[in-house]
């Protein structure tokens, strides 16, 4: 009976592994110095060497070339011939997903007290270990942390994520690399060689691609291309097998992208549609295409890091030259994002064309660096000009027939303001009163420019360069204040707050209210939640003072009469009446109550 090649092929050494270098090494090192454990996790994507690499190192624990266990398996003993075939006794292999429960687990704790029939070693390889019920787990738990001597349990798995802590903790895990496609594609290439099959370089890419790491896949699809087309194999009549879109087609999408022709991009996805194609795979092409163009972009055509004939890779490498690496990045942004949206599109034609379109678009944009200095090129954002006194003219220039005088030194420059910050001097600068901008003038503080706000942000003070910052600062902190607020849902809190006033000090925050009423009141919790919401935006812990605006002011006005008006002194009052104010009951009372006596005794409203 025909034997497929993934079996025929399967290795029969550590040294025949592929791909698995760090776990051979260590399970070899293992042997040699004794040091085997009595529990295993191998866990990995699927076919890439898991159930093989626990029937080598069952072989390797039984193998009777010595009187010891060996770090390479012979394959010519009893016991290793009986393991390769699956007919060993006391090589046990349980498939967890069909004997999952707790009577599975209690036979096999069963079956653990009895000692080997021939070998040196039990082995129980359980695969797909994830599957085993929580009950089941428990049932293990014990003989797994402590096992008879002659017992090694190997479990593999592809969702690690799923085995419980309890399991992990009492067994050496050993995680399985993807195979590469250079590993995937020489091993093709040395099979292809024995079964006597002649396959194209494009051919057996496509193979390697296909398997997506998984070596057992990529020679399953290798056993069903000799299947249909026999010892040749051809790259188009194989990407046709396998459903792929040939790949001359995929760089014709490129070009059209290149060349900015809409119509042939829509005409290529009409192509695939009608001859049949998957969408979300060609879209996966696509991703795979441009992944490979951003690698020779940046580190050129080297084979180790291409998923790509020889021919292919000559070909990426002219197609490489047409874009720049922020193009082929946008390019990877909106096909990955894509290739999400078809999973569930209802029309994925339209999602597919839509998506292409706006490749052309991507590579219309320009970087915000590149915009900036064509508009500063072009005086947009240009500098202010030089008020220096030039050497051809003006009051610095040397009178006809008189001797220069030495120049005096220029003033150092001010650094340059970012766009952002010569917006914000501007704001703050025309919003200084009439009257403070005139008495400054007058003062020779300021000269006319600055007093008409047009001061050049490049010759403006350093102490209005801290001023505009710490402004900033300021307002980006209640503009936190308003975000995290809505979204915690605290919509009432929030609109309370629009409108109002606010004022850092040290270690305490003014919010002035916009409404009348509205900081008495606010209840307390919201008080209490909005000045710990304060707190964490400004990094420090700070008191929160709520005022209404209206009440501020007319204690302002108050408190500025009251400095203006001449002080009057209190009435004397007379010791008669203060004598027998004294005597009331509820005074004396007042004063036994503080312990101390009153200090002095005015009339009502002095």
């Amino acid at each position: 009976m025909h034997q497929v090649i993934a079996r025929t092929w399967r290795p029969q050494r550590f040294s025949e592994v592929i791909g698995q270098r760090h776990i051979t090494q260590t399970l070899q090192n293992a042997l040699r110095l004794n040091r085997v454990a009595h529990g295993y996790v191998f866990s990995g994507q699927r076919g890439v060497g898991k159930t093989t690499m626990a029937r080598l190192l069952a072989k390797a624990l039984n193998c009777q070339k010595g009187p010891e266990p060996q770090p390479e398996p012979c394959g010519e003993c009893d016991s290793c011939r009986e393991i390769a075939l699956g007919r060993a006794v006391d090589v046990i292999e349980i498939d967890a997903a069909s004997n999952r429960g707790i009577d599975a687990m209690r036979e096999l704790r069963e079956n653990v007290r009895y000692a080997p029939a021939r070998d040196r070693y039990k082995v129980f390889i359980i695969d797909e270990a994830h599957q085993i019920t929580p009950e089941g787990f428990n049932a293990l738990l014990k003989t797994l942390e402590e096992p008879p001597p002659h017992v090694v349990f190997i479990l593999a798995t592809t969702e690690l994520h799923e085995l419980p802590e309890t399991i992990l903790s009492r067994c050496q895990h050993f995680s399985f690399h993807a195979a590469s496609f250079a590993e995937i594609l020489g091993q093709l290439e040395k099979i292809c060689a024995a079964e006597n099959v002649q396959a194209d370089p494009q051919a057996l890419a496509a193979l390697a691609a296909a398997a997506g790491g998984s070596l057992r896949d990529a020679l399953s699809r290798l056993e069903q291309a000799m299947a249909a087309f026999g010892a040749q194999l051809e790259g188009a009549a194989v990407l046709r097998l396998l459903g792929a879109v040939p790949s001359q087609l995929v760089e014709e999408v490129f070009t059209a992208v290149e060349s900015q022709n809409r119509e042939q991009l829509l005409t290529i996805v009409a192509k695939l549609v009608d001859e049949g194609y998957q969408l979300p795979h060609f879209c996966s092409q696509l991703v795979r295409t441009v992944r490979n163009l951003l690698v020779t972009k940046l580190a050129g055509p080297q084979p180790h890091l291409l998923e790509a004939s020889p021919e292919e890779t000559v070909r990426l490498s002219a197609l490489a030259e047409k874009f720049s690496e922020q193009d082929l990045m946008r390019f990877l942004d909106i096909l990955l994002h894509l290739h999400q949206q078809l999973r569930h599109a209802m029309e994925p034609r339209f999602q597919t064309e839509l998506g292409l379109l706006k490749l052309v678009e991507a590579g219309r944009l320009v970087a915000i660096e590149e915009l900036l200095s064509r508009m500063q090129a072009e005086g947009g954002l240009r500098e202010p000009a030089s008020r220096e006194p030039s050497s051809s003219g003006g009051p610095s220039a040397p009178a006809a027939g008189g001797s220069s005088s030495p120049s005096p030194e220029r003033p150092a420059r001010a650094p340059k303001l970012s766009p952002f910050e010569q917006d914000t001097f501007r704001k703050n600068t025309t919003s200084v009163p009439a009257t403070e901008t005139t008495s400054k003038s007058n003062e020779g503080q300021a000269s006319p420019a600055v007093a008409a706000g047009d001061a050049p942000p490049a010759l403006m003070p350093q102490a209005s360069v801290h001023h505009t910052e710490v402004a900033s600062r300021e307002q980006n902190w209640a503009h936190e204040v308003m975000r995290h607020l809505e979204e915690r849902q605290r919509f009432g809190l929030a609109s309370m707050l629009e409108g109002a006033q606010w004022e850092f000090g040290e270690g305490e925050v003014r919010l002035r209210m916009a409404g009348a009423g509205i900081a008495k009141a606010m209840p307390e919790q919201d008080r209490a939640s909005l000045e710990t919401l304060v707190s964490e935006t400004m990094r420090h812990k700070i008191k929160l003072i709520l005022e209404d605006v209206a009440a501020s002011a007319a204690t302002a006005t108050r408190s500025r009469g009251a400095s203006k008006a001449p002080a009057k002194p209190p009435a004397a009052m007379d010791p008669a009446v203060e004598a027998q104010v004294r005597k009331d009951p509820e005074l004396k009372e007042f004063e036994q109550l503080f312990g101390k006596p009153v200090s002095g005794i005015r009339r009502w409203k002095e």
